[in-house]
């Protein structure tokens, strides 16, 4: 999933998963929230065994991976086991 919003700076990627960070950049933008959205992403994700990443930067917005594990493929039956 990408999007097109204001980035987020690469010093400050690995902490937007903490419960109510707010980027130091945000001050004064106007950007809505309270900062729990995607630390319940993470949350949820990994009680599920998966996993979420970040790509971004500055002005040019946002990409976040999100990665779950898949049942294992039964070859002989031709779907997941």
């Amino acid at each position: 999933m990408r999007d097109r919003g204001i980035g987020i700076p690469r010093e400050e990627q690995a902490r937007i998963f903490e419960k109510f960070y707010r980027g130091r950049h945000v001050s004064g933008m106007n950007v809505q929230g309270v900062g729990i959205g995607l630390a319940l992403v993470r949350h949820v994700m990994e009680a599920h065994g998966g996993s979420i990443a970040v790509d971004s930067e500055p002005g040019a917005g946002s990409r976040f991976r999100l990665s779950l594990p898949g049942a294992p493929f039964d070859s002989a039956q031709g779907r997941g086991a």
